[in-house]
């Protein structure tokens, strides 16, 4: 700021300047140390060297002389020998107007001086012309440094639309997720059914305690954190350990078919979830990518610098965060914002339960689906196989410590699951 103003009150300063040389020139009497004269030229040489008349233009009285006329003027001012009009050429001085040599010829080269007036308002226009010139180049050095309202907008819309983006994309995947979860688990369920408990260590108190399984275990599990009914910690920890694996393999081979005509209102919202990011294409995936890069670089810190008030932040952090800001908007395509905004549009659509066009959809297009689903789910997928029970995790310290050997049995999956 400080520095804005200073250039402004430089071009102030020059302005005013500049208006008092206009002042003194026009108030400076007419002081003028020459006047011009038409000269009739007798005879010239070559280099110029001439005689002359010219009428005295303060008594209009005829005074001849030598002078040094202009070469190279053109040759109808020069004299003619014959056959002219007039025998005699022309040029054209100046005669001095002061005392003392008044209405002489003024040699070419006499360098004259003004009044007093009129050569202090030539001073002044210069010393004005070179303050306002610093005024200028300063202003034009704060303006390319300084962020434009305009820089400032268009780098917090493209900020505000990407972060919308993201929240829009978030917002429709977890849809997805939330309808897929329960299926999945109804899946990974029916796998562990088919896993009977007696190939767990232990098999007989398990089935003393009703556990006939791989879910009932597991069941048992998330009823008793800690431990097993009937079970002391260190058999507890060994059927923990067995079961492991047969929840980590039947959480990776559980699928989720996407059928249209399955009862319930979970299969119809994930198909519903599904058409909205479907819908969006696959240009969607690479609008959200672009949106994470613009967001990351764009964030709510570095607006918070460019804006800060005088002093509340260094001078030099400040001036990075502004060149940061217009670097980021000098790489980032002027398409983006358009991009950003209409691919939110598509991503807030909504879900509603599938109707018969979404099975249709889903008949037509079931690798789009399905593509769809695996992407979004991958990470779930991947935490469900490799998440092991609570009370598994709480059991392993004790294990350790008791040294309780792993039984040396086949996987039972390997027996159970094809």
């Amino acid at each position: 700021m400080r520095g804005r103003l200073a250039a402004r009150w430089l071009i102030v300063v020059g302005v005013a300047l500049f208006a008092l040389s206009a002042v003194l020139y026009a108030v400076a009497p007419d002081e003028s140390p020459s006047q011009q004269v038409e000269l009739t030229v007798f005879s010239e040489k070559k280099d110029g060297a001439c005689d002359v008349r010219w009428t005295d233009p303060f008594t209009n009285e005829y005074r001849s002389g030598h002078y040094r006329c202009d070469p190279d003027r053109d040759a109808s001012l020069k004299p003619h020998a014959k056959d002219g009009v007039s025998p005699y050429g022309t040029d054209y001085a100046w005669v001095y107007a002061g005392s003392g040599h008044r209405g002489e010829l003024i040699p070419p080269d006499d360098l004259l001086e003004g009044g007093p007036l009129t050569d202090a308002s030539d001073k002044v226009l210069l010393v004005s012309l070179a303050v306002t010139l610093t005024g200028l180049v300063w202003a034009a050095v704060n303006a390319a440094r300084r962020l434009s309202q305009r820089t400032l907008r268009r780098a917090r819309d493209l900020a505000t639309a990407a972060a919308r983006l993201l929240a829009d994309h978030e917002r429709a995947t977890a849809a997805v997720r939330t309808a897929w979860a329960p299926l999945h688990e109804e899946a990974v369920r029916a796998v562990l059914r088919s896993v009977p408990a007696q190939s767990f260590p232990h098999a007989e108190a398990l089935h003393a305690a009703g556990l006939l399984s791989a879910d009932d275990v597991r069941e048992a599990v998330a009823r008793t954190p800690g431990g097993l009914a009937g079970l002391d910690p260190a058999a507890g920890a060994e059927v923990l350990t067995a079961l492991a694996p047969v929840t980590a393999r039947a959480c990776a081979r559980a699928v989720v078919r996407l059928e249209g005509d399955r009862p319930g209102a979970e299969p119809a919202a994930l198909l519903g979830a599904l058409r909205v990011l479907v819908a969006a294409g696959p240009k969607a995936g690479g609008a959200v990518a672009w949106a994470a890069d613009v967001a990351a670089r764009l964030t709510p810190d570095v607006f918070a610098t460019v804006t800060a008030a005088p002093g509340g932040v260094d001078p030099r952090t400040r001036s990075a965060a502004k060149r940061h800001l217009r670097e980021v908007l000098a790489t980032v395509d002027g398409n983006a914002l358009h991009v950003f905004t209409h691919t939110s549009a598509d991503l807030v659509r909504g879900t509603v339960p599938a109707g018969p066009a979404d099975r249709h959809a889903l008949a037509a297009r079931p690798s789009a689906y399905y593509a769809v689903l695996d992407e979004v789910t991958r990470p779930a997928k991947a935490a469900c196989a490799h998440g092991a029970p609570p009370a598994l995790q709480d059991l392993r310290p004790r294990v350790s410590l008791l040294k309780v050997p792993r039984p040396k049995k086949r996987d039972p999956e390997e027996t159970m699951i094809g």
